[in-house]
């Protein structure tokens, strides 16, 4: 550059610097510092509450940080923090009177409040501990296919794109989705069957997939205060539609779609099936036909997890003095498929506050031991309560439940007062054991992609050997209710215990000992020699004590007594010859099995739409 033309550059800038003087003195047209704050300052510095005290600040710079502009920024009362060469920016602290006249600086480029970092998530990230994995291991489930048996998925959800560069290479070929394929079983109102038909019009399948691979991508950006991620935020999904809109389906509806993802399990990489559904158990697993089939999966390779049910209440209202904070605990309630001792059965949290330690068990997640076969159950229990998802506009539940579970703009967003109340289009809150039960199939992803090689039984039995175990309000275990406890993703990816090929990780049998014990029943006899169950070392060489399953609260003493109420059994007890189905189960009889029936209806296995369920609790 010549010497005059640097001249003429000086020269323009004392031009500036006067013209912008004598508009100051004036008060003219020159803009305000609060206007200067509002062009560069973040949404979330124009909406915190900073008051007179300091302030905490990341401004970005136009150029480096001379002594001059340091100069400048302590005349304001600032203080640097941290110098942030690699984003050309700093982070400082200084008066909250003094933001204005920081953002007025002409070198400052863009001032964003240094807020508290929080888990972006609403409940189920946070407290199955995802977002820590993520940050140990970095995992997104990318390249793992879940499989969603359920309403279908919407494919234009912008949660289940295809993330970055390659999403919009994708989109301009006509692609993009992550929902790599599917398939549809349900007929339309002609009675016809399009198999292509896979889009959602209850909504339910479309918030468990968003549970499972949502990527946050519509909650993601500087105008958003909260980003609603998946489990495994990258995951590839195939939409098995076996339910209609408004949550229904017959038996053989769901046993079709189960073929077909065994079918295709190779063709679409298929390794975790999830199972929001189900119906009242009917029978033994080992007639059951949704039973039948999620065996026939699992032993393809597939991880079956599904849902435990909604029906852990006894009373219709609160009532003092009974216990499941006055509902009355329902036990024996777990639905089909989730009777089967193979698969991973899962019931529903809630939150008390933000922490994880404070989180109770749904009064509504349903309790084992199984109808009948007197199975274990569930296996685990993860989040589930007022979970927020994906939203299908205009589907079943979108519009049934629109004044109560869709949510605020602003409960993600940074509005001003006039947009505060408007609603979201895109998320909606859902609640049920059919949002728990992705939370772990997610988890199930995030254990494949860091070993491929993993079998479902090995992957059962991280999950639940790695669970926290959990504890009732007054401090004793409960394995009908929690299971082996709650997921710990990051303890579950570290866990090293691997189930020997060709043994089966079998959810075990509880019996009633002539002194009226309670037991866990492990020894092999009671599934065969291929029970992994059966040494009680098979969790690994150093476990030999069911203590380290289900908590030493929950079972006490080599003899694995269970400390569970005898009410569990009802007035009935279990013979020593262990013919635990008919007169003696359970239910005591066969009409409280019908009963239980009528809850569902007679067109079979559907996801509990009741209020309980879809609003959840507080």
């Amino acid at each position: 550059m010549s010497r005059q033309s640097r001249r003429g550059k000086r020269a323009a800038a004392a031009l500036l610097t006067c013209s912008l003087a004598a508009g100051l003195a004036t008060g003219m047209t020159q803009p305000t510092r609060a206007g200067a704050l509002a062009a560069k300052g973040d949404l979330a510095l124009s909406h915190a509450k900073t008051g007179a005290g300091p302030a905490a600040v990341i401004v970005a710079l136009d150029g480096g940080l001379t002594p001059a502009r340091q100069a400048q920024i302590a005349a304001l009362g600032g203080a640097i923090t941290q110098r942030l060469p690699f984003i050309r920016s700093v982070a400082l602290r200084l008066p909250s009177r003094s933001l204005d006249r920081l953002a007025a600086l002409p070198f400052v480029r863009h001032v964003s409040l240094d807020g508290v970092v929080k888990k972006n998530d609403a409940f189920t990230v946070g407290s199955s501990l995802d977002n820590v994995a993520f940050q140990q291991y970095g995992l997104t489930g990318a390249g793992v296919t879940v499989a969603v048996v359920d309403s279908g998925i919407h494919q234009q959800a912008q949660d289940l794109q295809t993330p970055t560069l390659l999403g919009l290479l994708a989109g301009l070929l006509g692609g993009g989705s992550r929902v790599i394929d599917g398939v549809n079983f349900v007929a339309d109102a002609t009675g016809n069957v399009n198999p292509a038909a896979t889009d959602d019009l209850c909504g339910h399948g479309t918030h468990v997939a968003g549970i499972v691979a949502g990527d946050g991508a519509a909650s993601t950006g500087p105008q958003y205060s909260q980003t609603f991620y998946g489990i495994a935020a990258q995951a590839n999904l195939v939409a098995v539609r076996v339910l209609d809109q408004n949550g229904q389906g017959s038996v053989s509806t769901v046993l079709a779609g189960l073929q077909w993802v065994v079918q295709n399990q190779a063709k679409d990489n298929i390794k975790v099936l999830n199972l929001s559904l189900g119906h009242p158990v009917c029978d033994t697993y080992v007639n059951d036909p949704l039973c039948q089939a999620v065996e026939a999966a699992w032993k393809a390779g597939i991880v079956v997890v599904c849902a435990a049910g909604n029906d852990g209440r006894v009373n219709s209202v609160q009532a003092s003095g009974t216990d499941n904070e006055g509902w009355g605990t329902n036990y024996g309630s777990i639905q089909s498929p989730g009777n089967d001792p193979y698969v991973i059965t899962v019931g529903a949290m809630k939150q008390e506050d933000t922490s994880r330690a404070d989180d109770l068990i749904a009064t509504y997640s349903s309790r084992g031991p199984t109808p009948g076969d007197c199975t274990l159950k569930p296996d685990i229990v993860a989040p589930g309560n007022r979970v927020i998802s994906l939203d299908v506009k205009g589907s079943t539940l979108d519009t049934a439940y629109n004044g109560s579970n869709q949510i605020p703009l602003s409960t993600y967003m940074y509005l001003n007062k006039k947009k505060g109340a408007q609603t979201s289009d895109l998320y909606f809150r859902l609640s049920g054991t059919s949002m728990a039960s992705p939370v772990v199939a997610g988890a199930a992803a995030l254990l494949l992609l860091q070993n491929p090689n993993l079998s479902p039984d090995t992957i059962k039995a991280r999950l639940m050997i790695s669970a926290d175990k959990w504890v009732n309000a007054q401090g004793m275990g409960d394995p009908c209710t929690y299971g082996a406890g709650y997921l710990d993703i990051p303890a579950a990816l570290q866990s090293t215990v691997t189930v020997p090929a060709g043994s089966y990780a079998l959810s075990p049998l509880l019996v009633m000992d002539d002194q009226g014990n309670v037991n866990i029943a492990m020894d092999p006899s009671v599934y065969g020699s291929r029970a992994i169950w059966g040494s009680r070392a098979i969790w690994g060489s150093n476990i030999t004590d069911l203590r380290a399953i289900w908590g030493s609260t929950a079972v006490a003493g080599s003899g694995a007594l269970l400390d569970a109420s005898r009410a569990i059994w009802g007035c009935s007890t279990l013979s020593a010859s262990r013919a635990i189905w008919g007169s003696r189960a359970i239910w005591g009889s066969s009409a409280a099995v019908a009963a239980n029936r009528a809850i569902w209806g007679s067109s079979g296995p559907g996801v509990d739409l009741s209020a309980t369920a879809i609003n959840g609790e507080n």
